[in-house]
């Protein structure tokens, strides 16, 4: 009797095989599909799973070099001179609050904004921005200073981003086409700029140390000064809102703009990797274009 069930079952078995798999060829073909999607499947996870690996270690070496980066997170003190149109200077809105703008500005935020930090832009007379940086009062100084061998002896400078033009204001009236022309004249320059050089080189003029471009400006305006010496791209902002003065550019010259750190600053080497990247990528001619003219940008 147990012979017999037995029997039964293996055939009841046989046959629920036949019609469900077909031929012992569709059984064995069936098999070997699952197990080419099995090991696909496993190939998928790995696959996943260091992809997964490689974004978390994507995510950590980023996280690593942001902590690594001293901008990240800091506010830094910059310190300018609000009297350099179009340099540097102040907006005062209706309110009351300020804002700085100007090429240098905008190129001090960008590298630092890049960095991760952010920009506290404190505002004092040119010629006082290095005893700032000596003092602690401010983490290093806006572009506007050029890194002569003496001044060197006290800070690091950035890689040089911009070359100026210098030009002598005058009266209307008047014409000083070049520096020549100006011998035995009084010249107004601004305290603390290499302008102070170029006006005492004047054979027989007396050159007059004033507060800031704007006041230089003033000082022809009211005849106390025949010209004065100033950034050429500054003196172009000056004759749109000061009827009645001129303008000579003068030829390029070995001036030139750079940013100043006091010696081993933390700031310095990212600082200035990141402004030889703005200058590779065109980032820097696109600041200078949008505050001066081409005739500006390096060559």
């Amino acid at each position: 009797m147990k012979k017999l069930a037995l029997f039964v079952c293996a055939a009841m078995t046989a046959a629920a095989l036949t019609a469900c798999g077909g031929s012992a060829q569709e059984t064995t073909a069936a098999a070997t599909q699952a197990e080419a999607f099995a090991e696909e499947t496993k190939e998928t996870a790995e696959e996943s799973k260091e992809e997964a690996q490689g974004e978390e270690s994507s995510q950590a070496e980023e996280t690593e070099a942001a902590s690594d980066n001293p901008f990240n997170g800091a506010t830094v003190k910059v310190g300018c001179s609000s009297t350099f149109v179009p340099f540097e200077s102040i907006e005062m809105a209706a309110d009351g609050s300020k804002t700085y703008v100007g090429m240098n500005v905008d190129l001090i935020k960008a590298i630092v904004e890049k960095n991760g930090g952010t920009v506290e832009f404190v505002d004092m007379p040119f010629k006082s921005l290095m005893a700032a940086i000596q003092a602690g009062q401010i983490d290093f100084c806006s572009g506007g200073m050029a890194p002569t061998d003496e001044r060197r002896e006290t800070l690091d400078f950035t890689e040089i981003f911009f070359y100026p033009r210098n030009a002598i204001v005058y009266r209307a009236e008047d014409d000083y086409p070049d520096l020549a022309s100006l011998q035995g004249k009084t010249i107004a320059y601004a305290f603390g700029t290499n302008y102070q050089q170029v006006a005492e080189s004047v054979e027989g003029a007396k050159a007059v140390g004033i507060q800031g471009s704007p006041a230089c400006i003033e000082e022809v305006k009211s005849k106390r000064a025949d010209a004065c010496i100033i950034d050429g791209a500054g003196a172009a902002e000056f004759l749109k809102q000061n009827e009645g003065l001129a303008m000579s550019l003068l030829d390029k010259t070995d001036d030139c703009f750079a940013v100043g750190f006091p010696k081993e600053s933390p700031y310095y080497e990212t600082f200035n990797n990141t402004l030889k990247e703005m200058m590779e990528n065109g980032e820097l001619d696109e600041i200078i274009a949008s505050h001066l003219s081409e005739q500006f940008i390096l060559d």
